[in-house]
């Protein structure tokens, strides 16, 4: 496990567990919770330091004693998915019993706004599964103990969901739970008919740094004060929103966030850290970790550079995945934004400035097959969209190949391929000029690129705007993902 110093809280949390004689718990342990089956469980709290503290569950026991800092930790051996629901009881000088506790598949939901949607509409009034279980931690306050401000479990209803998600601050009740954690979560509870756990902990405008452990972000913690401002500061949302729930079991992370490292030219490297230090944190260095693509807007200047990095940490991270996300600005969907025409190039863009798109069920899915496939086995199937491979320039032409083409590429409208552009090297003051081109299919994973004007080009380009509506597709209907073959322009 990841250790970071407390530096001076050491006395501060020796006092705390002092003055609670009662046995205590995590605020992630409450009645209704899901366990992680197939992995052990690990229980940990307060006490006096000393008292004996014995936990029980399903006809396991563990005891230990309560070290001098007044903590305890015990470990429970794996177990099997049940839909019987059971008591965890805990006992040192006081006894604590966790009812309506189930064993399952449990799966942290984190990252900023887009996480935070809520469900709604109809779904949240069919929403009722009390086998799926809801979790939020949304606070601004650092305690020694952990998290400030969660849900507590909370059993799927179309009444509770509409109350599970994000604080809205005191007096004001909760937001609606996460619609792209419950639409995953639900797939999954569906297809593997065994109880699921959903834990939600995002924060809008945050960045891949604002959730990373860093070692001395302890040093810039008001304990018990709220903090005025939890994004982008770095370390301070893993602190206050996901430090007190480590290390309990989950089988892996789905992650919605990149708009506001729309600027960050290092965000591969950020967001590489992050998943790395995770993993570090829960000890398992295969531990799943899915992520949605941002979809097309110009916020924060456009997510050409955040698509790069995220198909950079697909194809060099192991054990993640990327659900696509081009064609969720169909029509007139996400806030009344027309499909229309580039000025420039002749080819259609759709979207805004609008960060938020609609679709969130679609991505939802696409990460729960990534999920069934890629960490449960389920048959196998056409997970991503086309993503470059290789190109090769012959005979005045650039032919590019693509990777997870499926059963072959294809266009949703049945024309040409668009959004291609070709250079050959030629300089518009610090930028390479870049021509349309023409392009069309001549393999199953294979497009052939040419423009009359670019004699012997050099690099190629596909999607590369803010707002490009490109037609290019595998045969499962995925959309390709937006790349160049030049590296120093963007």
């Amino acid at each position: 496990m990841l250790r970071i110093p407390l530096r001076g809280l050491a006395p501060l949390l020796c006092a705390i567990a002092t003055a609670w004689a009662d046995v205590r718990l995590p605020k992630v342990f409450t009645d209704h919770m899901v366990l992680q089956q197939e992995m052990p469980i690990v229980v940990w709290g307060w006490a006096a330091a000393g008292e004996g503290v014995a936990v029980e569950f399903g006809g396991h026991k563990a005891a230990t004693s309560a070290g001098a800092d007044g903590t305890w930790r015990v470990t429970l051996p794996a177990m099997k998915a049940t839909g019987s629901p059971g008591t965890l009881s805990v006992k040192g000088n006081s006894r604590l019993e966790l009812k309506d506790v189930l064993v399952g598949e449990v799966w942290l939901c984190s990252g900023q706004s887009n996480m935070g949607r809520p469900v709604e509409g109809e779904a949240a009034k069919a929403a009722d599964f009390p086998q799926i279980r809801l979790f939020n931690s949304s606070g601004e306050t650092p305690r020694a103990d952990g998290l400030d401000e969660t849900s507590g479990w909370i059993v799927c209803s179309p009444a509770a969901i509409l109350q599970a998600g994000d604080h809205l601050g005191a007096g004001k009740g909760r937001r609606p739970f996460s619609e792209v954690a419950y639409h995953f979560g639900l797939k999954l509870h569906q297809t593997l008919k065994v109880p699921v756990g959903l834990i939600q902990a995002n924060c809008g405008g945050s960045t891949a740094r604002d959730w990373t452990p860093f070692p001395d972000a302890a040093a810039k913690l008001p304990l018990d004060q709220p903090i005025p401002k939890v994004t982008h500061n770095d370390g301070l949302l893993y602190w206050v929103r996901l430090r007190g729930m480590v290390p309990f079991a989950v089988r892996g992370v789905v992650w919605y966030q990149g708009e506001d490292d729309g600027r960050n030219p290092r965000y591969a490297d950020d967001f590489k850290g992050l998943i790395e230090s995770w993993r570090k944190l829960w000890g398992r260095t295969d531990m799943p970790f899915y992520f949605a693509q941002i979809a097309a807007t110009t916020y924060a200047g456009g997510m050409l550079g955040v698509w790069e990095a995220q198909q950079w940490v697909t194809n060099n991270v192991p054990h993640t995945g990327m659900a696509v996300s081009n064609d969720i600005y169909e029509g007139t969907t996400n806030g009344g934004f027309k499909r229309r025409d580039d000025k420039a190039l002749g080819w259609p863009i759709a979207g805004g400035g609008n960060p938020h798109p609609t679709g969130k069920p679609r991505i939802a899915a696409r990460l729960a097959d990534i999920a069934l496939v890629e960490t449960y086995g389920q048959p196998k199937k056409v997970l991503y969209g086309p993503m470059y491979a290789s190109h090769e320039a012959r005979g005045g032409k650039i032919v590019v190949r693509f990777k997870h083409a499926g059963g072959g590429l294809a266009t949703d409208d049945g024309q040409p391929p668009n959004w291609f552009e070709l250079s050959d090297g030629a300089r518009e003051g610090n930028r390479l000029r870049y021509v349309k081109a023409e392009a069309r299919i001549v393999g199953a994973d294979a497009i052939e690129v040419s423009s009359p004007p670019v004699a012997e080009p050099k690099f190629v380009r596909f999607g590369w705007h803010p707002l490009a509506r490109y037609n290019l597709v595998n045969k499962e209907g995925l959309p390709a993902v937006s790349f160049r073959t030049d590296t120093d322009t963007r």
